[in-house]
Parts: C-alpha cells; structure tokens; sequence
C-alpha cells in the first residue's frame, strides 16, 4: 500500500511539473516577443499554437481531475516536439538545406539567443514539450487501479499560475523601466557641421579592411528586418539607405543606439515594431556591431 501511495504522488507531482513547463515556456515566449522585441517567425508561432492551449488544458485536467488529461495533452506536446526539433535542426545544421525566409519575413533560421553556443529558443520549446510529454506519461503510468481516489490536490494549480505570473509580472516591470532608463540615457552625438542632415551629411568613413566581415555579419544579423540592400521591410525594420540617424551621427552614436535598442514608439522608428537590444544578437562585440555600421555606410546601395 505504500508503493501505492508513494507511485499516486509520483504522478500528482508529474502533473505539477507538466504545468509549470507550460506556465514558463509560455510566460518566457512573451518575454521574448513582448519585453526584448524578438519578431517570431512562422515556426515560433507553430509552436506557440500548441504550447499556448497546453497552460489551461493541464490547469483544468487536474481541477476536475481528469483521467483523460494524457490524451488530451500528449497531440500538443508530441506535435510541438517535433516542430521545435526541426525549427532548431535548420538554425544549427544543414540537413534541410540552408536559410529560408518565413512568411513573416524573418527567417526562421534568426537565433535571437545563442547561450553557451547552442541554447536557442526553439531549443528552450523543445525541452519544454519534451518534460510535458514526459510528465504526463508518467502521471499516466503512476496511475495505480488501487488508487483511483488518488487525484493531485487542487489548490497547487493555482499557486504555480499566481507564481509564474507574478515572476514574469515583476521581470517585465524591472525591464520596461530598464528600457526608459537606457533611452533616456542614450547619447545622440550630432557631428559638428551636421545641424541639417539634409545640408550637412556627415562624411562616410573610409572603407577598411573589415567591409568584408560587415558584409557577412549585416546578412546575418540584420538583413532580416532590413532588407539585404538596407531598402528596410515593412512591419519589421526601417530603411537604411539615406537614413537621416546614420548621416548626422558618428558611429558611437550609432554603436550605443544599437546597444540600447528602439521602442515601436520611438520618434525615428518608422516599422512599428521594437529593435531589440543590441539587434537581437548579444554575441556580438563592439568591433564587429562597428563592422556592420561601416558595412552599412560604406557598402550598402545608396
């Protein structure tokens, strides 16, 4: 009878976990979209289609205490698993050919995150399908005939929501007042002579040996929201050619632009949509953003 027990709750906490890997993978895709600006692509939002629905269908399969909640949960979780697997197999590998653009214009090869060289978002949705699906079998086979009254406690489920949204609440409101902060505080340097952009454009610099290396980095990092000739998208990213920031502002003045990122409201932002910081890509050192900027002066159509 002990085994018994010990087997019930092995399960009532399967379905716990099943939940709060719900919970988190959905709350951390809207960080990502909502608080650092990442543009999903056509395969993020498959997977959001079908992680999303998984949140209130774990929640009320253990409020009414569902036996049937495996079956309703594995087509979501096994369906996601295999679309994250795939959307992060065409990031990292070249089994299916090399990049495509999505139907939203970002490629779904754009890796927004690339932690420790391999932890990408639909990394982190394929991890989180994967420890449903597993949860859920295992609740499923915890399911002892003996036990039949042995249900998960209810009032769980709505401490692990109030937790996740509290956590995500607090996150967002730390990284708003973070984004007023670093736009308050970033530097707009107006070259001498350059009062009218129009009359007085700031002389581009001399093309370097790294035009090259900004040529590479521009198609891979901004030529998804940009336009590959800077000609901009509409709904994702604003023309580079002949833009008035970039011919009235040294490339410290651009660089730390870059760095801060742009608000959809933002007086210069003409797409509607946010720049995230540092361009979506962390990665990136100072002297290669510097590549780009002088890739983008020097090499662009204009």
């Amino acid at each position: 009878m002990e085994s018994s027990t010990s087997t019930g709750r092995t399960g009532s906490w399967a379905l716990y976990i099943a939940l709060l890997a719900a919970w988190t993978a959905m709350l951390g895709s809207l960080y990502f979209s909502e608080v650092r600006g990442y543009v999903p692509c056509a395969l993020c939002w498959y997977q959001r289609i079908l992680m999303y629905p998984l949140t209130g269908l774990i929640a009320f399969g253990i409020l009414r205490r569902d036996r049937h909640l495996p079956f309703l949960v594995l087509p979501f979780s096994l369906l996601g698993q295999g679309v994250s697997t795939y959307h992060y197999l065409i990031q990292k590998t070249t089994i299916f050919g090399g990049p495509t653009a999505c139907a939203a214009g970002v490629p779904c090869t754009t890796a927004w995150i690339n932690w420790l060289g391999f932890i990408t978002i639909p990394f982190l949705a394929m991890i989180a399908f994967l420890i449903i699906t597993i949860a859920v079998l295992t609740a499923y086979y915890s399911d002892q005939p003996s036990e039949k009254n042995r249900m998960p406690v209810r009032w769980p489920v709505v401490a692990i929501i109030a937790l996740a949204l509290l956590i995500y609440g607090g996150v967002y409101g730390q990284a708003q007042a973070a984004k007023e902060a670093a736009a308050t505080a970033l530097p707009v340097t107006v070259l001498e002579g350059t009062e009218d952009a129009e009359h007085n454009p700031v002389e581009p610099a001399a093309p370097s040996a790294t035009l090259e290396e900004g040529k590479l980095l521009y198609a891979q990092a901004c030529a998804a929201c940009h336009g590959p000739n800077g000609e901009g998208i509409v709904t994702l990213g604003n023309t580079l050619v002949a833009s008035k920031f970039l011919t009235t502002n040294d490339d410290a003045a651009v660089l730390a632009m870059i760095r801060a990122g742009r608000e959809p409201n933002a007086a210069d932002n003409a797409s509607g949509v946010a720049m995230p910081a540092s361009g979506g890509r962390p990665d990136l050192t100072d002297t290669q953003l510097t590549a780009i900027i002088g890739y983008i002066r020097n090499g662009l159509p204009q």
